[in-house]
């Protein structure tokens, strides 16, 4: 841990800050979601006085998990021409009321991923009416148990978690049922009809192409209406799709709450914490290649011990995912709050796991050992009470930030123990593309390659910067050492130019799928 680690305000002045985005557009800036309904923009060190977005939500105050739970860029947000480009989701608790009669799905303000765009004609604001793409019934007071965190994965699909519900001893069985089932306290009664309102989707993780729209919606899609044109479809490889009487949204299951989780930008593993009931805070893990069983424990097991020894609880959903790092509530701990793999400029951070606890306010970093074994050390406690520390967030660059909601305060991790990083922009003219499109933030010292695609009927003219020499079609830098740019040209090919009437006609251009970033880094690095 460096000696001089410190948290940097970056800003004080959002309303119940839950957590930071960074769109990976070039452009520098940080959204802060505040769970009041709005998201600010922080952008060159400037928190800007217009919100950009305001949705209306349920939001009882500080220590709750309603409200503006969950905002995700898409990954083409920002990249001018790129299907999907002017994108971002939104996750939210309706306001109270059920208006117009009839529009909540179950005994309270339904949960909801909603589809924005952002104005053509300012990049700083969202146009402010969005598309409903998913809604999760719930069936408790709306400040407990909801989840609501999303991000894109390295496969393209939206991932979202939520919570049971809010019941507190999970006497409901609705985050082992994969199926609909009323609110009652018999797992027996999951999949069976009923007169009463049905849940669904809750206690998960959950996986979704939002990509693909307009296909009529199925009895598997439980997130929306059957027989209606839906706004998202099921990736085909979640592991309930060609089942009976499954919610095929579900990828991973048996979760109390889900609050906060994440993606390791350099893996793809996904980091979970999940919030105890009375005994076990937890971390859960869910390595990019795992071939392990779906289910996490709850509400059969609290961390790595029986909760509840049940028949229901053996074999039919048996085995369970132990977690990787769990804790006590010792010491008034008793809400974790998730957070990320360090993958940003501190050195003596990367790798390390930081995650908080919004009870004790607390802040951890874990890290393995040599034999792989993960262990924990508290390296702040502020005790500020209850609902301190909310959410985490990177930016492009993998800065790590945290949000304080006790204080109203967004911080960043700051060390002189850094690297010094430089910005690779490509830019492309008509006729083709560089992929990766975005900026990169690399380290001094590394070089990285460009994928060059043509559109058919066009060639690569000419591509120069950063030192760079093409082979075939792929360009590499030279060894970065400041801020550059590669230029990117293309001609149309003599032999697709077709002449009509006496006109050459240029070929038209044809979307293509995107590839990915190869980043060298420096030798001092590895």
């Amino acid at each position: 841990m460096p000696p001089d680690l410190a948290l940097e305000i970056v800003t004080d002045q959002v309303t119940a800050p839950i957590g930071v985005r960074a769109p990976h557009d070039g452009s520098g800036r940080l959204f802060v979601m505040s769970q009041a309904g709005t998201i600010r923009i922080v952008k060159d060190g400037v928190l800007l006085p217009t919100p950009f977005l305001t949705v209306p939500v349920t939001y009882p105050g500080s220590g709750g998990t309603s409200g503006l739970l969950g905002l995700a860029f898409h990954p083409n947000y920002g990249h001018e021409g790129a299907p999907h480009g002017d994108e971002f989701y939104v996750v939210s608790m309706r306001p109270p009321g059920c208006t117009p009669a009839g529009t909540c799905l179950g005994s309270g303000p339904d949960e909801v991923l909603e589809r924005y765009t952002v104005s053509a004609a300012d990049p700083d604001v969202a146009n402010p009416t969005g598309t409903v793409v998913m809604r999760l019934a719930d069936n408790a007071p709306p400040s407990y148990h909801n989840g609501g965190d999303i991000h894109f994965g390295p496969d393209g699909y939206l991932y979202m978690s939520s919570g049971d519900g809010g019941q507190e001893s999970g006497t409901h069985w609705l985050a082992e049922c994969l199926w609909k089932k009323p609110n009652d306290t018999t797992s027996a009664s999951c999949g069976t009809s009923s007169t009463t309102p049905q849940y669904f989707l809750r206690g998960k993780m959950l996986r979704i192409d939002v990509d693909t729209r307009g296909g009529i919606a199925g009895a598997e899609m439980c997130g929306t209406a059957t027989g209606v044109a839906a706004e998202y479809a099921i990736p085909p490889d979640n592991p309930y799709v060609g089942s009976s009487q499954t919610c095929d949204e579900t990828w991973l299951y048996g979760f109390r709450n889900p609050w906060r989780w994440s993606f390791d930008r350099a893996t793809g593993d996904v980091w979970i914490g999940d919030v105890g009931q009375s005994q076990y805070e937890e971390v859960d893990f869910r390595a990019a290649d795992s071939t392990e069983p779906p289910f996490y424990g709850w509400h059969c097991m609290e961390g790595t011990v029986v909760f509840n020894s049940s028949q229901a609880c053996t074999a039919p959903i048996a085995p369970n995912v132990l977690p990787l790092l769990e804790y006590t509530h010792a010491g008034g701990r008793c809400a974790i709050t998730g957070g990320y793999r360090y993958r940003g400029p501190i050195v003596p951070l990367r790798g390390m796991y930081a995650y908080a606890d919004s009870c004790s306010s607390e802040l951890f970093f874990a890290k393995p050992d040599e034999l792989g074994q993960w262990s924990s050390t508290v390296w702040r406690n502020d005790a500020n009470g209850y609902g301190t520390y909310s959410g985490f967030g990177e930016d492009e660059a993998g800065n790590l930030y945290v949000a304080n909601t006790a204080t109203e305060v967004v911080y960043r991790f700051v060390s002189s123990q850094t690297t010094i990083t430089h910005t690779v922009t490509p830019h492309a003219g008509a006729g083709g593309a560089l992929s990766p499109a975005a900026p990169q933030v690399v380290e001094e010292g590394a070089t990285v390659a460009f994928d060059v695609q043509a559109d058919p009927g066009y060639a690569i003219d000419a591509i120069v910067g950063c030192g760079g020499t093409l082979a075939g079609t792929l360009y590499t830098t030279a060894a970065i050492v400041a801020d550059c740019t590669v230029d990117a040209t293309f001609a149309v090919s003599a032999s697709d130019i077709v002449f009509r009437d006496g006109f050459d006609a240029a070929p038209v251009r044809a979307p293509r799928a995107g590839l990915t970033a190869r980043v060298v880094p420096s030798a001092r690095s590895r």
